[in-house]
């Protein structure tokens, strides 16, 4: 942590010499957060692949344009590039304010597989 009670993203070497990620000291609350992203970002891309081999549309018009242009590899695309700003933007907070990214991550995505599976309720 710096003097000014930040985090920065640098890799650390453990006592055994096996170099750690930027997140790794992270634990608590903030560490389930970052779980949760994890599930919801995969529960998100699956539901919404599902959805659209069965005729179902994107809603999001960027990630619907990206789709179109690129195939779904885009969707993934987008996801990860979301949690790797997330990543950073999380080394640039406090500590007291280090739930506020992953709960801004596994909140909308968590949002969308529970109405992706809804609209597969009313379809199927």
């Amino acid at each position: 942590m710096s003097s000014d009670g930040r985090h920065w993203p640098t890799l650390t070497r453990t006592g055994d010499g096996r170099l750690t990620a930027p997140l790794a000291g992270i634990d608590g609350w903030e560490r389930t957060l970052w779980i949760l992203v994890g599930v919801a970002l995969v529960g998100d891309l699956l539901t919404t692949y599902y959805g659209l081999r069965i005729g179902l549309s994107e809603s999001n018009p960027v990630a619907r344009t990206a789709i179109d242009q690129f195939g779904f590899s885009a969707m993934v695309g987008m996801k990860l590039f979301a949690v790797g700003v997330g990543v950073v933007c999380r080394q640039l907070l406090p500590d007291r304010h280090g739930l506020l990214v992953p709960a801004g991550l596994a909140v909308p995505w968590t949002a969308a597989v529970v109405i992706n599976l809804s609209l597969y309720a009313i379809v199927l």
